[in-house]
């Protein structure tokens, strides 16, 4: 059995290293080589925030970096409050890991309050993570929906 999983652990990875990210959806223009004609009071901060998408590999980043997406989306708040709400569920990770090997598997699993520690430190974290990478990815189309809309606008009364 151990054997089986070294395998299957030895092809994922080498899977992962070899990919640069994964893409879900099939694009049919490459936006990272086109250049596009750009307004001429665009800042260089709104042309980043245009052309940043959330892949797959941003969020397995996320995953091991706390605030990683809402970092990218330019929500630097919401990616210090990730940080430190998964600061926290770490901490409760290792205070369970440190009461394991003081007190022993089977005493630790049946004291009911370390357990609930454990299940809220689990919870702590995934929700820092779905939070995360929800509230940025909604941010980061939000902010590009405002700049599109607004060079839009710009062009609309220019050509009239």
């Amino acid at each position: 059995m151990k054997k089986k999983i070294l395998i299957l652990g030895f092809i994922l990875s080498s899977v992962l290293c070899f990919s640069q990210d994964i893409e879900l959806f099939h694009r049919t223009m490459d936006d990272r080589l086109l250049m596009p004609m750009l307004p001429i009071d665009m800042s260089l901060d709104e042309f980043q925030i245009l052309s940043r998408d959330v892949k797959l590999m941003d969020m397995a980043a996320a995953a091991a970096l706390p605030g990683y997406i809402s970092f990218k989306a330019k929500e630097n708040t919401a990616a210090y409050i990730s940080m430190a709400v998964r600061a926290v569920g770490y901490a409760g990770a290792f205070y369970e890991l440190y009461r394991y090997d003081q007190v022993g598997g089977v005493e630790l699993a049946m004291n009911k309050t370390d357990s609930y520690i454990g299940y809220a430190t689990i919870g702590i974290i995934a929700a820092s993570y779905l939070f995360d990478w929800i509230y940025g990815k909604t941010m980061l189309a939000k902010k590009q929906e405002a700049i599109r809309y607004k060079y839009r606008k710009e062009l609309e009364t220019q050509g009239n």
